[in-house]
């Protein structure tokens, strides 16, 4: 039997969504619950799709994307499905998924996650970087985004922003909160052994990310054999919670939430089932990010799709908050 530890809104709300399958709750540690109380989004709220079937920049598979609020562009990642070289076309578009700019990344990684930080007058992406045999990254880089430009992995311009926290950390994954201010990083300490660690953006930016300067650390829910049938597909935080994407190609897709500052394994919705762009040809979800808005922040999910052999994006939002 699944155990889940409600927050405090959600108990004021009724309870939970109902549970679909089952989570292990072994190999946890105890978190620093530092980080701020905030709302949380309700997954069968009201949303949007602002993207629909955009074509990127090379007909390669979208696997993450990326809001930069403050100039209104979203930075999508695409990678090669006919090779685990770890190269990587970043594509830059206005908020309805028109391409204004790309950048390649050669033997970065597969793509899993993105961040963009608008900073100084410049915008700089947070991505994974040094590829290993396997085609993901090894660690997390920093650096500017160039129009038109490549970047190879030894380039002495990347600013490496790996955690050191004392632990084995396998393809870490970076994120970031703009309204709250926060990196995130999901990484693996071993197999079926995920975790997710946060710290100030301020503190990453000048690369202070080690045991001491964490706002909190603490396990994700094991995947077992759902795992196996449901690929984590991206994820994303805003205040206190963290929010998972998982699912197969042309099937249903899930978000789960979790409290960053609860302990163990334990979450707050249990793999909510979304059928957003269930009309998608060849429909993968793909990539997780907080778009900031005017209105208020939103929670936006995207889905890979084929049509015909021409591989696009689509990107759907949740808005509402308890």
């Amino acid at each position: 039997m699944i155990v889940r530890h409600p927050s405090r809104r959600a108990v004021l709300r009724g309870g939970l969504i109902a549970t679909i399958g089952a989570i292990p709750l072994v190999g946890a540690t105890a978190a620093r619950a530092h980080v701020a109380d905030s709302e949380q989004f309700v997954l069968d709220g009201a949303g949007g799709n602002p993207i629909l079937k955009k074509s990127l920049h090379a007909n390669w598979v979208m696997q993450s994307f990326a809001y930069d609020g403050t100039n209104g562009h979203v930075y999508f990642t695409q990678s090669n499905p006919d090779s685990t070289n770890g190269d990587i076309w970043i594509t830059q578009t206005d908020l309805a998924g028109n391409e204004t700019g790309a950048m390649a990344l050669h033997g970065f990684g597969h793509g899993v996650a993105i961040a963009a930080e608008p900073y100084n007058g410049a915008v700089y992406l947070w991505t994974e970087w040094e590829a290993s045999a396997s085609g993901f990254g090894t660690k997390i880089g920093r650096f500017p985004f160039a129009n038109g430009t490549s970047l190879e992995a030894d380039d002495g311009s990347i600013q490496d922003r790996t955690p050191s926290i004392g632990e084995t950390m396998i393809n870490p994954q970076p994120a970031i909160d703009p309204v709250s201010g926060h990196l995130l990083v999901r990484y693996k300490v071993a197999a079926d052994m995920p975790r997710i660690v946060a710290f100030d953006l301020s503190d990453a930016r000048a690369g202070r990310l080690t045991t001491d300067d964490r706002l909190t650390e603490r396990a994700l829910p094991s995947r077992g054999s759902w795992g196996d049938a449901n690929p984590f597909q991206g994820y994303t935080a805003y205040g206190r919670y963290a929010y998972l994407l998982e699912g197969p190609v042309s099937t249903t897709s899930y978000i789960t939430t979790i409290d960053l500052n609860d302990t163990g394994q334990s979450i707050v919705v249990d793999r909510y089932p979304t059928t957003a762009g269930q009309s998608l040809p060849g429909r993968e979800p793909q990539g997780m990010a907080i778009w900031a808005t005017s209105s208020g922040p939103r929670l936006a999910f995207g889905f890979h799709s084929n049509t015909g052999g021409v591989r696009q994006a689509s990107v759907f939002y949740k808005s509402d908050l308890t």
